[in-house]
Parts: structure tokens; sequence; C-alpha cells
């Protein structure tokens, strides 16, 4: 069922940021409407819309910041960066260091940081890199304390490399920083991700071979699987020209109730870019009549919740899902994909080795991955 959206306050463009902070860290999912996409900074009244459930807490917290100042106002600005948060997994891999480029423009777009992750490995006990085919970066014969000095000095480096990246592309207060951490990587950035509490994860990937099962390695899939923040997925062989030339985005539904939420939560992220978004659903049967219905519930909501985007509503005929979004990717020279992971949805059946050995899949294009 569609999910009732009302406008809990209108505000100038700044204290509607504010206010998105503070709901958003208080576990209440909001977004902004009304706003002047040439020059956000200027809009005067910016809409701030929810969940209509969430109305009671909403108006709550919007009269506690009411009557907040000095210290108690400093810390609902903290609250807002905190939202406003990029982790990146690394390995010091190429694909680690392209997936780094991608996570800096999307922090210079959204005014975000970028918070380094790694987990050197620890001989006492099993692990594997993030990308499989890639080999080991140390000499594991050492000691634990030699592999987390080691990993320092390469974290260091890179850390410069991404600084000099950022002062060469004129990304403007970009902050980079990293951690470092010893243990099997799923565990390390899963556990890591509820301390820092990111806006998004940004992961690059490579797999053992070129079919679509392989694109998502084993720990960038499990990561995908049970992170509850959305995971951007890089493949090795996106390579990154320059954060304005992401244009079109793919979001692939399966008209579940989740839809709403990955809609609002993908429009949280994509709005600062001047997007096209494709609303794609593959069905044997493009003239079938529930999946018109859905499909055109989903365009009236997108038409009255983001009128000021650019958006199109697909229903793609093919008997095989994968072909049918490979054709229409192709045909509409898609950007990135997004999609959700409930079960048995568009997700699943991309990844799932029965149906993907068939066929090759796109391995240049990003994936947006949120968890439904």
């Amino acid at each position: 069922m569609e999910d009732k959206i009302i406008t809990i306050a209108t505000y100038p463009y700044s204290r509607a940021q504010l206010l998105k902070g503070r709901l958003e860290a208080e576990g209440i999912e909001c977004f902004l409407s009304n706003i002047n996409m040439v020059q956000p900074g200027i809009s005067t009244g910016v809409k701030i819309r929810i969940n209509e459930n969430d109305a009671g807490r909403a108006y709550k917290i919007i009269e506690e910041i009411k009557g907040e100042y000095g210290t108690a106002k400093q810390k609902t600005v903290d609250r807002l960066k905190e939202v406003r948060r990029i982790l990146v997994p690394v390995d010091f891999s190429e694909a680690s260091l392209n997936a780094c480029n991608y996570a800096l423009g999307l922090a210079h777009k959204l005014k975000a940081e970028v918070k380094l992750l790694y987990a050197y490995y620890n001989p006492v006990i099993s692990s594997e890199p993030y990308l499989e085919t890639d080999p080991y970066q140390f000499n594991f014969e050492g000691t634990v304390g030699n592999l987390e000095k080691e990993a320092k000095q390469q974290m260091k480096s890179l850390k410069l490399q991404l600084e000099e990246f950022v002062k060469k592309e004129k990304f403007t207060n970009v902050k980079v920083s990293y951690v470092l951490d010893r243990g099997e990587p799923e565990l390390v950035i899963l556990d890591y991700c509820e301390k820092y509490n990111p806006g998004v994860i940004v992961m690059g990937t490579k797999g053992a071979g070129e079919v679509a099962f392989d694109i998502i390695g084993s720990v960038a899939k499990k990561i995908i699987e049970k992170a509850t923040v959305p995971v951007f997925a890089i493949p090795h062989k996106s390579v990154y020209i320059g954060i304005n030339y992401i244009n079109k985005i793919l979001y692939a539904t399966d008209f579940d109730d989740s839809d709403y939420k990955a809609i609002r939560k993908l429009m949280n992220l994509v709005r600062p870019f001047n997007i096209k978004i494709y609303c794609t659903h593959i069905a044997s049967d493009a003239e079938n009549t529930f999946d018109n219905a859905k499909m055109e519930s989903l365009e009236q909501y997108f038409s009255k919740e983001y009128g000021d985007v650019n958006m199109v509503c697909d229903l793609i005929e093919n008997e095989d899902v994968l072909e049918g979004l490979e054709n229409y990717i192709d045909e509409k020279d898609i950007d990135i994909i997004a999609i959700t992971t409930h079960k048995r949805g568009v997700f699943d059946r991309i990844f799932n080795p029965s149906l993907t050995k068939k066929m090759l899949f796109h391995t240049n294009i990003p994936l947006l991955v949120f968890h439904s």
C-alpha cells in the first residue's frame, strides 16, 4: 500500500535542511520538495514531507527545535552533519581507488564528508580481500603489529592521493579521514557502519569472472544484503570520468511496498544532480491490467511528490528480466541502476547464479542498492 505523505512544515532552505537532519537522526524518513534546483540556497518555501504515521513524533521534534538555542542548537547542527557521511571500504586496489573517486564526487554534490575504512588481515583467522581476484596487499608473515603499521602507511598515502584529487577537481569543503580495524572485512564494515551512521556506503567491486553473479564480490554482496543504509557498488570497469556525467538513473521496480521508501531515499541522494529517472518494470505481458495499474500509481506518486524532477515510467515486455533490463539500459544509455533488496525481487533475479550464468550483464554500470 502506498504511504500517505504529508507536509510537516515549510521553511527556508537552510532551516529545512536542519530539520531534515534532525528528523532523520531520530529515525524519521523525510524529504524536501519545492527546492530551487539551480540555487537551492535561495529557496524560501521548501516543504519538509514525511510519512503521516510519523507526524506525532515529528511535530514534537519541531517544537523542541523551536526552543533550542546555544549548545542545544549546536547539537542539532551536529546531527545534520551525521547524515552527510559517506563510508568507503578500501583495499588499495585500482577498483577501490576508482570507488573513492566516485565517493569524493558524491561528497562534493551532497556537501558530505568521506570516511575511508580498511580491515587489515588477521593471520589468526580466515578472511578474504574485498575484491576476490586481487592479490593480498601485504606479506602476512609479519606480526599483526607490523600489518597495522604497514596498513596505516598505505592509508596515509591513499588519503594524500585523494586530497590531491580533491584539489584537482576543485571540490570545495570535502573532508577525507580514515579508520583502520583488524578482522574480517564484512564484520568490520557492518560494525563500523552502526557506529558511524553513514548516509551511503560506496564500494568498489570486482569478481572472479565476467558473468553477473560475479560482479558483486562476496564481501560487497554481503554488505548489500545486511547493511541498512544504501550501498553504491562501483564495478571495476565503471571508470570515474566526472560526477557531472551521471545524468540517467534506472529504478527497477517489482511494485513492492518498499518502492516508496526506496524512492524517497533515492531522491534525497540525487536531488543535487541534474538527473533523469527511468522507473521501469519488466513484465511478460505489458498489457497486464495489474502491472499497468501499479505503474500508473507510481507515476502519479512521482508527479505529486517530485513534479520538478524529470521522470519516465515504462513497462517493458520481456520474458527474461535480465535481457529486458539490458536492452533498456543500452537504449536509454543508463548511468546508474537503482534497485531494492526485497526477497524474490529484481535484485535476487539479477544476482541469482542459476539465472545469471546464462548471460553477460553490464559490468560497467554502478548499482545503487536500497535495503527494503
